[in-house]
Formats: structure tokens, C-alpha cells, sequence
């Protein structure tokens, strides 16, 4: 008796919001890689400097190292989004901040336990090197691969995309406007803070001014100006937009991951819901 073909399991689609939060990502690793590429000729010349200043120095092999942390994560996280789609997950919205009730709708008061202390860790948290000064030599640690995943299975995807943004030295100025409002709505809907990320970018600008100030011929441009011409000047083009070597490929989302994920999920992303 003949034995019939089994029948190809059709591939899942990628849910509408992780299919959102892959392009931001897919975005985020182009730069990463166009970044490292071109980084080593531009470094040199006072054109670079305000996509300098949001790493808080112009020492090359620190900007490459946050780079490569930032690169990391986003991997991590790209892996961990299409391993969930491939279980039919998608991602759900953060839920809104909590809002306090008015006086006159404010229940009685009712004393306040007593405190119960807790005992002191063993093995206190230490701060995400992307907060910390760029001064601090922790500022430089490179997490491995193992905690990068454990990172991004307990982080909110939005804080995990905060601290690619800190990694990668993103800001704003330096970013096309469709696709800055595309990592602005992404840190609004799944945990993120842009608070902290303009903290950050304003401590780091502070540090560079400071090392600017001891160097006062090294940079004979304005660091501060971000007029689309002096980004490009500085990076080649504005993050989002089609680099000058061509286009994102199309086929990234397949072979992007590195797992089994990758390799079910094919076709493109379906559309965000507004």
C-alpha cells in the first residue's frame, strides 16, 4: 500500500504586536551592524561628534563595547518574541498607571501595619550597566548569554527595549520621526520609560561636555547641533531610514532567529492594531 506525503504544516503567522516590536528591533540590529562597520572612519572626525555625545565619550572601543552589549540584547529579545510567536503568544499592552482616588471619594483610613523588615539580601541587584555613569568601569560590563535571556524573560519588552536604545546610543535627534514614533509607542505600551531614557541621555551629554571642556580644540564643530545634515554627517543617515547601501532585507524575521522559532514562523508581520 502507497504511502501518502505527509501533509506540510502551514506556518504560523507572527502576531500583529510582536510583528511591530521585531521591526523596531530589525531597525535597532541594522544600525548596530552599519554602526561597528563605518564607526572606525568616522570616529576621526569632528562630524562624529554629536553621536558621540550620547555615549557620553568619543574613547572608540567603550562605544563599540555598548554597542556590542546593545546588539546582544536585541538578538536576545528577538529570539525570546519569535519563540512566543511560535506558540500562538502574543504580547499584551502594559496596564496603565494606577489613579489615585479623589479626597472625597477616599475610603476611612485604616492604621498602618507594622512594618515587617525584610533581611538583607545576600546578593543585592546590581544597576543595569546602561544606567551607570559612563565613567564607572561597571558601565563596561558585558553580561553573558545566558543572563541577557534570563534579562529578557523577566523584563517588560519595553524596558528591554529602553536599555537597547541607552545601549545604542539612540535619541530622537538622531532617529527619522516615523521610526522614533514607532520606539516612543513601544515603550508606552510594554513597560518602558522614556523618563529614564532622557535621564540617562542628559547625564551622558553632561560627562561629554565635561570631557569636551578638557579638550577644548578636539571638537571645532557643535555637538549639540542635530539638523538631519549633520546626522548623516555623523552616522551615514538617520536611524530608520533606508541606509545608503540598501534597504533592511525582507526576509529578516526568517532568518533572524537562531532557534526552531525562526525557522516556523515565515511570511510578514501582520499589521499593529491601532
Amino acid at each position: 500500500m502507497p504511502q501518502t506525503a505527509p501533509t506540510p504544516t502551514k506556518p504560523r503567522p507572527i502576531p500583529g504586536r510582536i510583528g511591530a516590536v521585531l521591526t523596531v528591533l530589525a531597525t535597532l540590529i541594522t544600525h548596530a551592524r552599519r554602526f561597528t562597520t563605518t564607526a572606525t572612519t568616522r570616529t576621526s572626525t569632528p562630524e562624529f561628534a554629536p553621536a558621540a555625545a550620547v555615549f557620553g565619550t568619543d574613547h572608540l572601543p567603550t562605544i563599540l563595547h555598548r554597542i556590542q552589549r546593545g546588539l546582544l540584547r536585541a538578538l536576545a529579545l528577538q529570539e525570546y518574541l519569535l519563540a512566543r510567536a511560535a506558540r500562538g503568544r502574543n504580547l499584551r499592552f502594559a496596564w496603565p498607571p494606577r489613579v489615585e482616588p479623589k479626597p472625597h471619594h477616599r475610603p476611612p483610613a485604616k492604621p498602618n501595619p507594622a512594618p515587617n523588615p525584610r533581611p538583607a539580601s545576600l546578593h543585592p541587584r546590581r544597576p543595569d550597566p546602561a544606567l551607570l555613569d559612563p565613567a564607572d568601569p561597571a558601565a563596561s560590563r558585558l553580561p553573558t548569554q545566558e543572563d541577557l535571556a534570563a534579562e529578557v524573560r523577566r523584563r517588560p519588552v519595553g524596558r528591554t527595549i529602553a536599555y537597547i536604545c541607552m545601549d545604542l546610543g539612540i535619541a530622537p535627534g538622531l532617529c527619522d520621526g516615523a521610526f522614533w514614533n514607532q520606539v516612543e509607542k513601544t515603550l508606552r505600551r510594554y513597560g518602558g520609560s522614556l523618563g529614564r531614557l532622557y535621564q540617562v541621555r542628559a547625564r551622558r551629554e553632561e560627562t561629554f561636555q565635561r570631557e569636551r571642556d578638557r579638550r577644548p580644540n578636539a571638537w571645532p564643530v557643535d555637538w549639540r547641533d542635530l539638523r538631519p545634515s549633520a546626522v548623516r554627517a555623523a552616522l551615514g543617515c538617520l536611524i530608520g531610514e533606508t541606509p545608503p547601501d540598501g534597504p533592511i532585507s525582507a526576509g529578516w524575521v526568517a532568518k533572524g532567529g537562531q532557534g526552531a522559532a525562526a525557522r516556523a514562523i515565515t511570511g510578514p508581520p501582520v499589521p499593529v492594531p491601532s
